[in-house]
């Protein structure tokens, strides 16, 4: 019976080398899919144009169906790390290991680099050291008023960065549900999927935009965890209920014609996505059609290419005039933010992770993070020295139409 049931599940995997792999390599491709996506935004402002958006009249992007893939794929490897390692230490200083250093390392080079090349000749905007060090901190992206002015997506330094802190407090669910047992408990973890889906779904036809005050600013805008959390934990369950053995060709085929279908049913993508999209998604990731490219065989370059690719290419559209034909965009930006997320796996992220045998772990975290503050005070006398100044009674600046605009980035 169990031999029968593995043969029906099978979808030809490889070893363990080579499924990890597939998900390194589905990272990486929707990384680049999030850059073709922005060039349509990034190079003429409105979103009409955009191939997914246009598909499937107004619904999804390839923007934000990456980031949703992103959070199904995380769901899924962060919960299966919970499960071989149930140690809450361990698996707080991997996740912090993780995000951390590549995340301060962009944040300084956002305020560092891209924010002088940016800011507007003609004004002078206070920048707070202290505003940058606690947005940076809470992982909250760090904003500047009067850059990229002129851009047809303007006041926008790295509009990515908004899904950085859902998936780090993702993180944290799952190390409070693991010590709380309750991911043993996987029809619990069921029944808060589809609580979460049916709370979409009844913002979505009330059309009502919870603002969460002050929850909201410390956890996250409601309506994006409404978003994002029902993917995650399709991730999770796929693990939780048997990973691979879940897998059937004629299901998938199914998910596949559901999803086409729901299409053009009002709200439908929005139970659809998460079940059928992160089932065939997870599907992708364990067939053979993937292992040829094996885009992981060097490294994980889809985050440093994901933080890096926004302000990329505002720096790209802004020396083009403030507006560029989406193509061009993204052929001149895709190619530079691999390279730079290439650049950020090798220089920094690696250091951190013991994934690797030929390096050691990370000791001090610590130690880095104030390698990178001294580098933040250092900076004060003359950061934004082309086009902007500090604030040293360390009032940050506020208002900054971003606030708004930040809000609908991928």
């Amino acid at each position: 019976m169990a031999n029968r049931r593995a043969k029906e599940a099978r979808i030809l995997l490889a070893d363990n080398q080579s499924r990890v792999g597939s998900f390194d390599t589905l990272r990486l491709v929707f990384a680049v899919l999030v850059i073709f996506s922005h060039s349509f935004v990034l190079g003429l402002g409105p979103n009409a144009s955009e191939p997914l958006y246009q598909l499937t009249r107004g619904q999804v992007t390839l923007g934000s169906l990456s980031v949703w893939a992103f959070f199904c794929i995380s769901g899924f490897l962060i919960t299966q790390s919970w499960s071989r390692s149930p140690s809450p230490l361990k698996f707080i200083h991997r996740r912090v290991a993780r995000i951390y250093p590549g995340y301060i390392v962009a944040a300084l080079f956002g305020a560092l680099i891209v924010a002088p090349l940016a800011a507007d000749p003609m004004s002078s905007p206070a920048i707070s050291p202290l505003d940058f060090l606690m947005r940076t901190i809470l992982l909250k992206e760090f904003r500047s008023q009067h850059v990229f002015s002129h851009n047809a997506f303007p006041y926008a330094l790295n509009g990515s960065l908004w899904s950085v802190p859902y998936e780090f407090w993702c993180y944290i669910g799952i190390l409070l549900l693991g010590v709380a047992g309750m991911l043993r408990r996987r029809w619990f973890v069921a029944a808060l999927f589809a609580a979460v889906i049916a709370w979409h779904l009844y913002l979505s036809i009330t059309v009502w935009v919870p603002g969460g005050k002050i929850l909201g600013v410390i956890f996250g805008f409601p309506l994006f965890w409404a978003t994002v959390l029902p993917f995650f934990l399709a991730g999770s369950l796929f693990h939780l209920f048997g990973g691979v053995t879940l897998l059937r060709k004629r299901l998938m085929i199914a998910a596949l014609v559901i999803l086409i279908a729901s299409n053009f049913i009002p709200h439908a993508l929005i139970v659809t996505l998460p079940l059928c999209g992160s089932y065939l998604l997870l599907g992708l990731a364990y067939l053979p059609l993937l292992r040829p490219l094996n885009l992981g065989r060097f490294g994980d370059f889809s985050y440093g290419t994901y933080l890096y690719a926004f302000p990329i290419q505002q720096l790209i559209a802004s020396y083009g005039g403030g507006t560029m034909e989406p193509v061009k965009l993204f052929l001149l930006s895709a190619p530079l933010s691999v390279g730079v997320g290439a650049l950020s796996w090798f220089l920094v992220e690696r250091h951190f992770l013991s994934r690797s045998p030929s390096l050691k772990p990370a000791t001090s975290l610590v130690h880095y993070a104030a390698i990178c503050l001294a580098a933040i005070w250092n900076a004060k006398n003359n950061l934004f020295s082309t086009g902007a100044r500090i604030s040293t009674d360390g009032a940050a600046t506020r208002g900054s139409p971003v606030e708004a605009a930040s809000q609908t980035a991928e």
